[in-house]
């Protein structure tokens, strides 16, 4: 290692390869300090005595300027600056055997973790408002309902049908053949939706056809059918799948034989939610539709 008194200031420091570094401001203690005047930020900067090789009218340094990462012109300076501690923790440039700490090594880490964590929260953020009208898929949210108690009933027009007794078509048959007043919402125990669907499911059939007999033997009733959905999704969306339900359950009945003219269909979205949105099974009551007697 050449001797610090030969080192003098204003010296060119050089590279094994010819190439300036830096000119020499003075030694300080085991480097040396370069001047600021071709440094790239206006800072100084250090070279080890460890890297010197020899001194003659230049200081030379055994290796390339390049492979040093102290090439100052370029704005390539792996030499300490002379302006404090790197705001995180340096290490070793591993290129180099003996080269100086380099600062802000962690930074693109924790730069790509910080991104990462907000693509992670854009992506609860979709995934917990997703649409109730993506198109449904195997194996979708369902939840079966119980069987009830079955009770045959005869009607104004001589039929005889068989109703659950604890389901809307019983009562709505009784509200009818009753002096009570419309209006009146009955909801129905048994006509829910997948999500995502306006379909009626297979298992509701029966009872739709249930409606369309009870119906047809009260001429002089009016109603309207209001579907809705659960909480998931956009308002406006939900509001527009709650019509398509509604406007399913018309269809299905007018099939059956029941006066266009005497059912309407209207949404009624996610509002009025009959269960909670937390679980499943409040989502499945939720996508549910009801039945308001508007005239009888």
């Amino acid at each position: 290692m050449a001797q610090a008194s030969d080192i003098r200031a204003r010296m060119e420091v050089v590279g094994s390869d010819g190439m300036h570094i830096g000119t020499v401001d003075h030694v300080d203690g085991q480097r040396i300090k370069l001047t600021r005047q071709d440094s790239n930020d206006d800072r100084h900067h250090y070279v080890p005595l460890s890297d010197v090789t020899r001194v003659d009218e230049h200081v030379h340094v055994g290796t390339t300027a390049t492979a040093m990462g102290l090439v100052a012109a370029a704005g390539v300076t792996g030499a300490v600056a002379d302006h404090g501690e790197a705001p995180f923790p340096p290490v070793k440039n591993r290129q180099v055997e003996g080269a100086r700490p380099r600062g802000n090594y962690y930074l693109p880490w924790i730069v790509a973790l910080v991104g990462l964590v907000l693509l992670l929260l854009l992506f609860r953020s979709c995934a917990g408002d997703r649409d109730e009208t993506v198109a449904p898929v195997a194996g979708a949210e369902t939840v079966a309902t119980a069987p009830l108690g079955v009770e045959e009933v005869a009607l104004p027009d001589g039929r005889r049908v068989s109703l659950e007794t604890a389901g809307l078509n019983y009562e709505l048959q009784r509200y009818l053949a009753s002096d009570e007043p419309a209006p009146r919402s009955f909801t129905f125990d048994k006509l829910n939706f997948d999500t995502g669907s306006a379909a009626i499911r297979p298992v509701d059939q029966a009872n739709i056809s249930a409606l369309a007999q009870i119906l047809s033997a009260y001429p002089a009733a009016r109603a309207r059918v209001v579907g809705y959905t659960d909480a998931r999704g956009s308002s406006p969306s939900n509001a527009q799948l709650g019509a398509q339900r509604a406007a399913s359950v018309v269809a299905a009945l007018t099939a059956r034989g029941v006066d266009k003219g005497r059912i309407e269909a209207a949404s009624g979205g996610e509002a009025n939610p009959a269960e909670t949105n937390a679980t499943a099974q409040g989502r499945f009551e939720n996508r549910r539709t009801e039945l308001v007697v508007t005239a009888k």
